[in-house]
């Protein structure tokens, strides 16, 4: 397989806050005790970006309370380690090299505990922004979000 030749899977990602100024990670079923990221999926179909976003935070987070601020001018993209690509879409015969994330302001207008884990989501949870760097533990994880929240929070 020439990953060089794959095209990227179209993927959301909602940098969500509340009036508080926390942030809202998610720890995916797949992912070590230790890894969080914000939520966001797949764009399916004839899906367009942002109600992708809306249906993903509905799915993941049971809740309907997200009002989206903006969509960054930051895009971003990452590589699939050979094992990801060669089995995570097979059986449905699509193959990727990675993911190319369109990005969103979200803001959460309902209280903390009406979030809940929901569709691949094992565990949610409110952090403040000092607390970011330490979750955000992917490769140039921390280093996107920061752009993203630099964007929004002028």
């Amino acid at each position: 397989m020439n990953r060089e030749k794959l095209p990227y899977r179209q993927s959301t990602l909602g940098i969500v806050t509340n009036d508080k100024g926390l942030f809202l990670l998610v720890s995916k079923t797949p992912y070590q005790n230790n890894q969080w990221s914000f939520p966001g999926g797949g764009v399916d179909g004839d899906e367009t970006p942002e109600p992708a976003l809306k249906r993903e935070l509905i799915e993941e987070l049971i809740s309907d309370k997200f009002e989206i601020v903006g969509q960054s001018k930051n895009s971003y993209k990452y590589e699939w380690p050979d094992e990801v690509i060669e089995n995570t879409f097979k059986d449905k015969g699509k193959y990727f090299r990675g993911t190319e994330l369109t990005q969103f302001w979200v803001r959460f207008m309902g209280k903390l505990d009406e979030v809940k884990p929901g569709d691949g989501i094992k565990t949610v949870k409110w952090v403040s922004k000092d607390e970011l760097e330490a979750r955000l533990v992917f490769p140039n994880q921390w280093k996107n979000a920061e752009k993203v929240i630099r964007e929004f929070s002028k």
